[in-house]
């Protein structure tokens, strides 16, 4: 059962209505402005909550994950208008195709065979020459008149990260990394020409295109292609070329005359240069018929193209009004869809959901798989326009991760913990987000790796279990405690506050109340998020013996206090405002000494206050500590505020305990610690076993008299058993007489 969460009850017209949509992804309440969508990876899920045109990353329903496509940009190329052969890249050889008068069939002494790992290829001249790239070098292929073999002065090592490769005549390019590399032949082996290379200034580039008719270049980011012309000493970005608006490329080519085709989505769309810069070409563009296109190739001096989608590769040619798939021009190739590595960006996107009226603030939280060297960046919008980048998560080495958020859309990070403290099942209020208020919520996840090796994955637990949540909402109001004009006259005062929230029926979840020093603003307590639906809080203080109340330790008596609430969605309020109170009370009564303690009574050390009996609040006599009637009992006792007077009483039956020494131990500040030292009549019949010695202290000063009593407190300070008489004997002294 889905998690459903309404800010009021739904009209019985729309319970229709929501036990429809329980079948799907996410509940939500309809008639409300907080709402929460729970989102799982699977065939029935999935297709209603995803949306696909903006959706670039594998949303994989078998397997219950989003993760990065795999890329290969290049694993189809032509040789140019005058040959209707090309090549294709297979998981472990190159293949290439040549036509038989009727179809194109497979031409086995120009196949490359027993590859390994391999990422891209293109052709190259002279023909049928080709090269195939791994992540680290881009191997050149000649003929020798009888079949291809590796040609190592035409070959390129020593690179890092390489996803695409391409080729003008005998020269070579390959994008690794951020950089795009230009080598030329030297009359000896291949060097790299600085001028023709692209080496800074790329932003997570995903493929390149050389021109074959110019030295310019089309570089292929996440949403725009970006044009390069060469000036003969360097590439220069020509912006006004660019190619903008694009939502999920993945793949890019270039002919001769100015013609560009780039993969995007389940499209392949066609530029054409008109002069001033590229225009969408409709009829040269293939939109319909696509499942999962990777590549596109060019064919110079014509209109054809190869397009591969999956483990199919299509051959499209022109009619004289639009292109027409050519079935005997196309082939399949198993395991196509599985060549090259993981894609360096992607990004999965979802539907806009409607929580019922106007929000502001949006969380998401999701559980991951992080492999070193990925990472998953999660943006959110309400308004489906305006978005805010909020936190990521990366993989580390050594299978650690790292929490990340922003508070300037992406531009520094702070961590906050692992990767764990993104799920939905930890709640963190840094991952909250204040955006433009609107109707349409959605999240955006946008995956990388450094490593085409590993993807990252946006993955439940176990399968069919959640793998997203998302909670919108307005903040609640921020609390208001009123404090009494006279001091408090306990150390333990509650606070209270009205909740208040603009989403219909919300109610509180969770407070936090914060005390700090009226004269400078110092921290003395924290409560820190506090589950609870209460509108109250009572301060504590100290149960420990050893360890002072935080308004003691203060040394103050004036203070403020201030709160903030949490609503049925985890979303905290602002801080409330301040409000000032003073404190003039006793408290943590406890016993430093006894000196003739009962059997079976521990006996404190004056001077180890791990020691001392807490005299706690609500203690029954049963539980009290226990003293021999007459027996000497040394009592502790802290005040806060500023006392001019003291006095201490402790009644028992008809009467009162003998007070001796009465001591200031220790002074903080405005605060004291008093030691009182009393005893009971020592006669057991003044002083029966079992009799319970009470407490009454009282102060006046400037700011306050207080009184603090026991009961009603506690049910007592000591309880007596048997009589310090026990502890004496009598010896009888004489003489003989005769």
């Amino acid at each position: 059962m889905r998690v459903f969460k309404a800010g009021r009850p739904l009209p019985v017209r729309k319970a229709v209505f929501i036990v429809f949509l329980l079948a799907a992804l996410f509940v939500f309440a309809v008639a409300a402005y907080a709402a929460t969508w729970e989102y799982r990876i699977s065939a029935t899920d999935t297709p209603s909550t995803i949306d696909a045109s903006a959706t670039s990353a594998v949303v994989d329903t078998t397997q219950y994950e989003i993760r990065l496509p795999r890329h290969a940009p290049k694993v189809a190329a032509f040789w140019g208008k005058d040959y209707l052969d090309y090549v294709v890249l297979a998981p472990t050889k190159l293949i290439h195709y040549s036509f038989d008068g009727s179809q194109v069939v497979e031409n086995t002494v120009l196949n490359v065979l027993n590859l390994s790992n391999p990422l891209a290829a293109f052709t190259s001249e002279p023909y049928p020459d080709a090269m195939v790239a791994t992540s680290t070098q881009v191997t050149h292929y000649s003929f020798d008149g009888a079949g291809m073999f590796a040609n190592p002065a035409l070959s390129v090592s020593g690179l890092t990260g390489v996803v695409s490769v391409g080729t003008r005549s005998l020269d070579k390019a390959a994008l690794a990394g951020s950089q795009l590399r230009y080598f030329g032949w030297t009359g000896s082996d291949m060097a790299e020409i600085p001028a023709l290379s692209v080496t800074s200034g790329l932003t997570n580039p995903l493929d390149f295109a050389l021109f074959p008719d110019t030295y310019d270049c089309a570089v292929l980011e996440k949403d725009r292609i970006r044009y390069f012309n060469s000036t003969g000493s360097g590439m220069v970005e020509n912006p006004a070329l660019a190619v903008t608006g694009l939502t999920a490329p993945r793949a890019v080519a270039a002919a001769d005359s100015g013609n560009l085709a780039v993969v995007d989505g389940n499209q392949v769309k066609h530029y054409s240069f008109d002069g001033s810069g590229f225009g969408y070409n409709a009829a040269l563009s293939v939109t319909s018929g696509l499942t999962s296109p990777s590549c596109v190739a060019l064919r110079s001096g014509t209109y054809d193209r190869l397009i591969v989608d999956g483990d199919q590769v299509k051959y499209y040619m022109w009619d004289g009004s639009q292109l027409v798939y050519n079935p005997y021009l196309s082939v399949t190739v198993t395991g196509l869809q599985n060549v090259g590595g993981y894609a360096p960006s992607a990004q999965a996107q979802s539907q806009g959901k409607d929580p019922g009226a106007s929000v502001a603030w949006v969380r998401v939280r999701a559980y991951h798989v992080l492999p070193a060297n990925t990472s998953v960046t999660w943006s959110v919008t309400a308004d489906g326009t305006n978005w805010v980048k909020k936190w990521r998560v990366r993989g580390l080495p050594g299978d650690s991760t790292v929490c990340e958020v922003s508070e300037d859309n992406g531009q520094t990070w702070t961590s906050i913990g692992d990767a764990s403290q993104a799920t939905p099942a930890v709640s963190r209020d840094e991952l909250w987000v204040q955006v433009s208020p609107g109707r349409s919520v959605r999240w955006r996840a946008e995956l990388a790796t450094a490593d085409s090796s590993v993807t990252p994955k946006i993955k439940a637990p176990a399968p069919g279990d959640v793998a997203v949540v998302v909670e919108c909402g307005n903040k609640p109001q921020p609390p208001v405690i009123i404090t009494p004009g006279s001091c408090y006259t306990t150390t333990t005062p509650t606070f209270s506050w009205a909740f208040s929230d603009p989403d219909l029926g919300d109610a509180q979840t969770a407070c936090q109340v914060m005390v700090r020093r009226k004269s400078d603003g110092a921290l003395v307590y924290d409560s820190g998020k506090v589950q609870s639906s209460e509108t109250q809080f009572k301060l504590p203080t100290s149960t420990n013996p050893a360890v002072p109340g935080p308004l003691w330790v203060s040394g103050a008596y004036e203070f403020t206090v201030q709160a903030r609430v949490w609503d049925a969605q985890g979303l905290p309020s602002d801080w409330g405002p301040a409000a000032d109170f003073c404190v003039v009370a006793f408290e943590r009564p406890r016993v430093r000494e006894i000196v003739s303690p009962p059997a079976g009574q521990a006996k404190p050390i004056p001077d180890d206050p791990v020691t001392h009996i807490m005299i706690l609040e609500n203690m029954v006599q049963a539980q009290l500590p226990k003293t021999k009637a007459g027996g000497k009992v040394g009592l502790l006792i802290d005040s806060v505020g500023p006392l001019n007077t003291f006095t201490a009483r402790f009644p028992y039956l008809s009467t009162e305990a003998m007070v001796g020494s009465v001591a200031v131990t220790e002074t903080n500040g405005t605060n004291q610690r008093r030691l009182v030292e009393f005893w009971t009549d020592a006669s057991l019949e003044v002083c029966p076993s079992g009799t319970l010695v009470k407490g009454e202290f009282s102060g006046t000063g400037s700011a306050g008299s207080p009184v603090f009593n026991l009961p009603p407190y506690a049910a007592g300070v000591v309880v007596t058993e048997g009589s310090v008489y026990e502890n004496w004997f009598v010896v009888l002294q004489g003489r003989y007489v005769p």
